[in-house]
């Protein structure tokens, strides 16, 4: 059965609650009854000495009776008893005939000391305390009694209390628990309706934070962290499917172009055809590059490529690099240099570790004109690796540095080069973020 955080809260509450009120009314009453008890057994004592001593003091049986009424109490008697058991004196008796029966047949078995005499059906019975006592060479028994009703009554009239006030109060608790609940919760109950109206086109919207230093004040600023994310990824998301879309329709434009071009005339000579296969051709490899680099980035953001690490020498990895990037250089005027020591040990997954390195290096040649200088070195130290892409081109300005790995950014330099360099303008600007994403995948960074 569902029931809801408010009267969970509720039950739990009262029912702690519940058992602590019957834990301690139940040790209160027991502690109250030893109380009470031990209360009247020491009055009944009292009361037992009290009449020794003065019935020592006028030892004359024919006074004694007169003794016993001298103390008279409204709630304890005093009998004086023969060791035979016969009734020598007492006081005005609450007592009933069978009590005094009982009492004297108590006496004749030895009765010394507290005892308590059952009552009959009706009855609550008889507390008796009984002492010995000597005067001019006779024993007497002097017994101290008291009825057990009114001491009964009054562990019923406790009890009975007991048991009206822990419901009454349970009830009182439940309601005021059940309400301070309500209350503590209904700012949970405002994030839900709001975060239920939150949707992709109002991630703007944020949930209220009433009070920032309790725990709903801290539920409710992680949220509106959480949807700060989710609108940083989201717009990110956006923005990079709008680079992607504008990347791919290039190539593809071109591609449709000279098709329709082609298309369109049947006198074409077979240089004509070869050029634009050829512009064909060279679309279709940026189309592909472009394709694959999005297909790569999209798997690395899911956690699924996988990254196969094999042991190998990192300077022969840098040198082939190098070697496949020369004629590149070579066509751009561009002088390649390599230097690193021999026999470098790395483990990592080769081709990721090749595709970076290839990234940067082309990256390099890209924005460094005719007659400058592209070198590439490693550095071992004891626990990593430091390879370094220098390159004399424009350079990176200081407000570009914080975004370049951004997918598909180019920085303002790169726009304004775009449509003076073919170098610069076949680039898709994903080639640092997937450099950048092996870096990391390897544990290093760029």
């Amino acid at each position: 059965m569902f029931y809801s955080v408010r009267a969970r809260l509720t039950l739990w509450y009262t029912g702690i609650l519940a058992l602590v009120l019957v834990t301690f009314s139940g040790i209160s009453y027991v502690l109250l009854v030893r109380e009470i008890r031990a209360s009247s057994d020491a009055a009944l004592a009292s009361t037992a000495h009290e009449f020794t001593a003065a019935f020592r003091a006028d030892p004359s049986n024919g006074h004694s009776r007169d003794i016993a009424l001298d103390f008279r109490y409204s709630d304890r008697d005093i009998l004086v008893l023969t060791a035979d058991g016969e009734i020598i004196a007492s006081s005005h008796s609450q007592l009933t005939e069978r009590d005094r029966q009982r009492i004297a047949e108590n006496v004749r078995g030895g009765l010394t000391g507290y005892t308590t005499l059952p009552g009959g059906r009706d009855a609550d019975g008889v507390r008796v305390f009984s002492t010995p006592m000597n005067v001019l060479g006779m024993t007497y028994i002097v017994v101290a009694a008291r009825n057990l009703h009114e001491q009964t009554e009054r562990f019923e009239s406790v009890g009975r209390a007991l048991f009206l006030a822990i419901p009454l109060a349970l009830i009182v608790a439940a309601g005021g628990g059940y309400l301070m609940a309500r209350k503590s919760l209904a700012p949970v109950a405002t994030m839900s309706l709001k975060a239920r109206h939150i949707g992709a086109e109002t991630l703007t919207e944020r949930i209220t934070v009433s009070n920032r230093n309790d725990e709903l004040g801290v539920l409710a600023a992680t949220l509106n962290d959480l949807l700060e994310r989710l609108q940083r990824a989201f717009e990110s998301q956006r923005g990079f499917m709008a680079d992607a879309s504008h990347e791919l329709r290039t190539p593809l434009a071109i591609i449709q172009g000279e098709a329709d071009v082609v298309l369109s005339r049947y006198d074409r000579t077979a240089a004509e055809y070869r050029e634009s296969i050829a512009i064909i051709q060279t679309a279709a490899r940026k189309l592909t590059r472009i394709v694959e680099s999005l297909f790569l980035l999209a798997r690395s953001d899911a956690g699924r490529y996988p990254i196969t690490r094999t042991r190998f020498y990192l300077d022969e990895m840098l040198a082939d690099s190098v070697k496949a990037m020369r004629s590149v250089a070579a066509a751009r005027n561009v002088d390649l240099a390599y230097t690193s020591p021999p026999e470098l040990m790395i483990e990592g997954d080769e081709a990721l570790l090749h595709r970076m390195t290839l990234n940067l290096i082309d990256n390099a040649l890209k924005f460094t004109p005719a007659g400058g200088k592209v070198r590439v070195d490693v550095q071992p130290f004891d626990d990593h690796y430091l390879i370094r892409v220098i390159d004399t081109g424009i350079g990176v300005t200081e407000g570009d540095r914080s975004r370049i790995f951004e997918r598909f950014y180019r920085g303002e330099r790169v726009r304004s080069l775009r449509g003076t360099s073919s170098a610069v303008s076949t680039g898709a600007g994903l080639g640092l973020p997937i450099a950048r994403w092996i870096a990391e995948a390897h544990g290093g960074e760029l």
